[in-house]
């Protein structure tokens, strides 16, 4: 299969207006940021072709960008059977979208529409009077109410103790993807026994499920659908023309198929379309789909604490917020990795948890990745189109030769 290497004449096309004016105090606590030199991107590249060689996927598309400036993109494999991938290609993100749930949350938070202390019960009365189920080891079961209430700070954080793990957790989900409303889905959720106390543990779950319910507090707090506040709110003053939670039918053409993996090895001939059909389901979780360059613009605004040139979405202190680790001892993530709000967060300071992170960012579906690293001004963005879970040792083989190029000064 042909490979499509879009080096830095896309420069002058991808720049952000007013990138520069966007560096912040955050900059100044780091080092100069570290150059990715042609000869280091082109190993990048080669990378990206070998894992179509060998047959580990059907196509690839990376980013990277540092300064608000995208300095490369490379694509391999084929869009489609016969159609070579393409820079400009639309991929469902999947998981990452909670960077966008999150980002809307806290546009709310600094509008004061919600508090990230408010139960949800005040936006989902279903919320109210949750309990926790248990059988014994004689079978005997047994019914306790939580204490306390799940709030949204909870929700953020993957830590309200809601069902969202477990074989009896798939029904519910696809019961309501794509027939229901993100609203009903939440109130199902609610009308499941809880699994753990609320703040008691972190449970990302089968699917990020708590953040499906944000999706439907910020639906109930700002009276929008999460479509319509995302579009208002972060893709349209962003300029992100290309994200959208379905696609319209004139760019149904940019998005990649998607390639199953059996024993380690991609079936082209059973390569599939996004499977979910427009609907008023609307993914907190992540249904968002997108492309590089939208991907660097939204980037650039949290490398910008906030802001896109002249426009300004989120406080930087809000940014920060966003960026902190908010589990301690209850992450399970390992690797330095904790939660944040809409993704994971690396420190590499002995306080873990303050100052400028290393990373920010997450994965999607085991096959998409993005990141913003604030101490050396990048943005890394790489995405397998595959069917979940994909190939995880993909992203993880991406992110190695990305820092292994970038080493910390």
């Amino acid at each position: 299969m042909k490979h499509t290497a879009i080096g830095l004449a896309l420069a002058a096309l991808a720049a952000i207006p007013g990138a520069a004016s966007a560096q912040t105090d955050t900059q100044d606590q780091v080092s100069e940021a570290t150059h990715l030199s042609d000869e280091k991107l082109s190993e990048i590249q080669h990378f990206l072709d070998a894992a179509v060689e060998e047959n580990r996927t059907g196509a690839a598309i990376a980013m990277i960008a540092q300064g608000g400036e995208i300095r490369w993109i490379g694509t391999a494999g084929e869009l489609r059977p016969g159609e070579p991938m393409r820079g400009d290609a639309i991929v469902p993100l999947a998981s990452i979208g909670k960077m966008f749930t999150a980002s809307a949350a806290m546009i709310l938070y600094e509008r004061g529409q919600i508090d990230l202390d408010d139960p949800v019960s005040k936006y989902i009365p279903e919320f109210a009077d949750l309990r926790i189920e248990a059988s014994d080891a004689a079978g005997t079961a047994s019914s306790t109410p939580i204490q306390g209430e799940v709030t949204i700070r909870h929700l953020l954080t993957h830590t309200g103790g809601l069902h969202v793990s477990g074989n009896d957790y798939w029904p519910v989900f696809f019961g309501h993807v794509g027939q229901t409303t993100t609203t009903q889905f939440a109130r199902a959720l609610a009308a499941m026994p809880m699994q753990s106390q609320p703040g008691a543990r972190y449970d990302y779950g089968n699917t990020g499920g708590h953040y499906e319910v944000l999706g439907a507090v910020i639906e109930q707090a700002s009276g929008q659908t999460l479509e319509q506040f995302l579009d208002e709110n972060l893709f349209g003053p962003l300029g992100m023309e290309d994200s959208y939670f379905y696609l319209p039918d004139e760019k149904l053409a940019r998005r990649p198929v998607l390639y199953p993996v059996s024993n380690g090895e991609i079936v082209a001939e059973q390569a599939m379309t996004q499977p979910y059909p427009r609907s008023t389901y609307f993914f907190g979780g992540g249904g968002v789909e997108s492309t590089a360059a939208d991907l660097n613009r939204f980037a650039t605004m949290l490398h910008g604490r906030g802001a896109l040139g002249e426009t300004r979405i989120l406080q930087a202190e809000t940014v920060q917020l966003m960026m902190q680790d908010h589990l301690g001892s209850l992450s399970t993530l390992g690797d330095g990795w904790s939660w944040g709000f809409g993704g994971a967060v690396r420190y590499t300071n002995a306080s873990h948890g303050t100052g400028v992170p290393e990373q920010y960012g997450w994965s999607g579906g085991g096959y998409a990745r993005l990141w913003i690293d604030p101490r050396r001004d990048l943005t890394a963005y790489v995405a397998f189109p595959l069917v979940a879970p994909g190939n995880p040792q993909l992203l993880e083989e991406f992110s190695q030769l990305v820092y292994s190029q970038a080493p910390s000064e």
